[in-house]
C-alpha cells in the first residue's frame, strides 16, 4: 500500500511537469499494482489522467479507450470528482467528434453533479465546453457570455487551478470575439496565448492557438497571413496524428485558397482532404463511441437487474441466484457458509412517525453498514424485501462467523438518525445459521434455520441476534 501511494505522489507531479513519456512508462506497472490490491478509485485517478493526456496530444483513439476502461468501473467505485471527470472528458470527445447532441447531454450531466457537491473547478470546466458548444453552433453571443460566467467562477480557485483553466477560456474567448469582430479584444488574448504554448508538450492546445489566429486573419480578409499560420497549424496536426483537427484545417485552409483564387494550391489542398477524411473512415472512432455507450448501457441493465434501486445492495432475485450456486460449491469444498436474515424492529413505527422518507433512510444506513463491514469478506448482502435484509459470507469457522455478526450488530445499533432535533436509535434482530461445512445444500433448509433463528430474536425482545446451526 505504501509503495501504490508514493507511485502516485510520482505519477500526479509527471502529469503536473508534462513528463509524459515517463507517466506512460510508469502506468502498466502502477495500474497493475492497483489492481491486484484491488484499489480501483487509483485505477479511476490514473486512466483519467491518460485519457486527458491523449486528448490533449490529439490521440482520441488511445484516448476512447481507457474511457472505455474506466466506463466498466466508474459507477461501482467511482467518487463524485471523478464521474464529473469522466463526463466531462467523454462530452469532449463526443464534441470532437462532431456529436453535439451528446456533448451537451454529457456536460449537462457533468454540470448537475458539480452543482449538487458544489465543486467549482469542474463548473469553470463545464461552462469553458459549453462556451465551446455555442461555438461551434455559430451563436458567439451566447459562447462569450457562459465564457465570461467561467472566469467570474475561476476567481475563487487557487492560483494553480486557475492558470490551468483559464488557458483554455482565453483561448475559446479568442474565438468568440473573432466571430462577434471584436478584432482586438481577441488580440489582447493571443498575445497571452502564443507566450503559453510556447515550450509546451501539450500540442493540441497549440494547434488551436494557430487554428483561432488564422480564423482571425481571415475574418479580416487577411487570406495571405491566414494560409501562412494556417499551414504552420496543419503541419503541428500532422506530426500529432491528429486527423481530426487535421480535417477542420484543412476545411479552412480550401475556403482561404479559394479566395486567394490560387488553382494549384486548391488542387493540392483538396487532395490532402479527401486522404484525411478517407483516413478518420479508416480508424471509424465513432464507432468506438458507440461501443462506450454500449458499455454504459451494459453496466446500468446489469445494475438494474441486480441491485435494488433504494439502497444500491443487491436485490432478492440476484441473492436467491447465487446463493444456490454456493451451497453447491460448498457442498464439494466443505466450505463453512454463514447465512443471516436481518430485520429492522419496529420499522413500521418509524414510518409512520418519521415518514417513508425517515424510513427509508434508515435502511439505506444499514445497508451502507453492512456492505462496508462484509466487503471484507467473501460475500453477498442482498435487500429481501421491505425491511428485511440476508447475506451469505464465507468463513473460516464458526468463531469467525459470531464476530462478523457481533460487530456488524454493534456498528449498526450504534448508529444514531437525527430528525427535527430527535434521534432515532435504529434496533434490529438477527437469525443466523450455517451450512454445516457443506452439509445443508439446500436454500431452503439453511433459510429456515436462519428464520427459526430471527423468531427466536423476536420472542425474547428483539435487539438481539440468534444462531441456529
Amino acid at each position: 500500500m505504501q509503495e501504490l501511494e508514493e507511485l502516485k505522489i510520482t505519477m500526479d507531479s509527471l502529469v503536473r511537469e508534462e513528463r509524459f513519456d515517463e507517466f506512460f512508462s510508469l502506468f502498466d506497472p502502477t495500474a497493475s499494482l492497483a489492481l491486484q490490491e484491488k484499489n480501483y478509485s487509483l485505477l479511476i485517478d490514473l486512466s483519467l489522467s491518460r485519457s486527458k493526456i491523449y486528448y490533449n496530444l490529439g490521440d482520441i483513439q488511445s484516448c476512447i479507450a481507457d474511457l472505455k476502461k474506466i466506463t466498466e468501473w466508474i459507477d461501482d467505485y467511482g467518487t463524485d470528482n471523478q464521474r464529473i471527470t469522466y463526463l466531462n472528458t467523454y462530452a469532449s470527445v463526443c464534441g470532437e467528434l462532431g456529436n453535439q447532441e451528446k456533448y451537451l447531454e454529457y456536460l449537462n450531466k457533468a454540470k448537475v453533479l458539480a452543482i449538487e457537491i458544489n465543486d467549482i473547478y469542474s463548473l469553470c470546466k463545464i461552462y469553458n465546453n459549453l462556451g465551446v458548444y455555442y461555438l461551434v453552433k455559430e451563436q458567439p453571443e451566447e459562447a462569450v457570455d457562459i465564457l465570461l460566467k467561467a472566469l467570474e467562477f475561476s476567481k475563487q480557485l487557487n492560483d494553480e487551478q486557475e492558470e490551468e483553466l483559464m488557458v483554455y477560456v482565453r483561448l475559446n474567448l479568442s474565438k468568440g470575439y473573432t466571430d462577434l469582430g471584436e478584432f482586438q479584444k481577441a488580440e489582447e488574448l493571443f498575445d497571452f496565448l502564443f507566450s503559453y504554448i510556447e515550450g509546451k508538450q501539450m500540442i493540441k492546445i497549440s494547434i488551436y492557438v494557430l487554428q483561432y489566429k488564422g480564423l482571425w486573419f481571415k475574418a479580416q480578409k487577411r487570406y495571405e497571413e491566414a494560409n501562412d499560420i494556417l499551414v504552420k497549424a496543419k503541419e503541428f496536426a500532422c506530426k500529432n496524428n491528429d486527423y481530426i483537427l487535421l480535417e477542420e484545417i484543412n476545411k479552412i485552409l480550401v475556403a482561404v485558397i479559394t479566395e486567394l483564387n490560387d488553382k494549384d494550391r486548391l488542387i493540392a489542398i483538396q487532395k490532402d482532404y479527401i486522404d484525411i477524411l478517407l483516413k478518420l473512415n479508416e480508424i471509424n472512432l465513432n464507432q468506438n463511441i458507440i461501443q462506450i455507450e454500449m458499455t454504459q448501457n451494459e453496466k446500468q441493465y446489469e445494475s438494474i437487474s441486480t441491485k435494488d434501486p433504494l439502497t444500491t445492495c443487491y436485490n432478492r432475485r440476484y441473492f436467491e441466484e447465487n446463493i444456490k450456486k454456493w451451497l453447491k460449491e460448498a457442498e464439494a469444498t466443505a466450505q463453512l457458509l454463514g447465512f443471516f436474515i436481518l430485520d429492522v424492529d419496529y420499522f413500521k413505527r418509524v414510518n409512520d412517525r418519521y415518514g417513508h422518507l425517515i424510513g427509508d433512510d434508515v435502511l439505506k444506513h444499514i445497508s451502507n453498514i453492512a456492505n462496508d463491514h462484509l466487503s471484507a469478506f467473501d460475500s453477498i448482502f442482498a435487500r429481501y424485501g421491505g425491511d428485511e435484509f440476508v447475506a451469505i459470507v464465507k468463513v473460516s469457522s464458526r468463531n469467525e462467523l459470531m464476530d462478523v455478526i457481533d460487530q456488524l450488530y454493534m456498528q449498526i445499533s450504534n448508529t444514531i438518525i437525527e430528525v427535527d432535533e430527535e434521534k432515532i436509535a435504529i434496533q434490529i434482530s438477527f437469525g443466523v445459521s450455517t451450512n454445516s461445512n457443506g452439509m445443508i445444500t439446500e436454500y431452503k433448509e439453511i433459510f429456515k434455520l436462519a428464520d427459526d433463528a430471527l423468531y427466536e430474536s423476536k420472542r425474547n425482545g428483539r435487539n438481539q441476534y440468534t444462531i441456529n446451526s
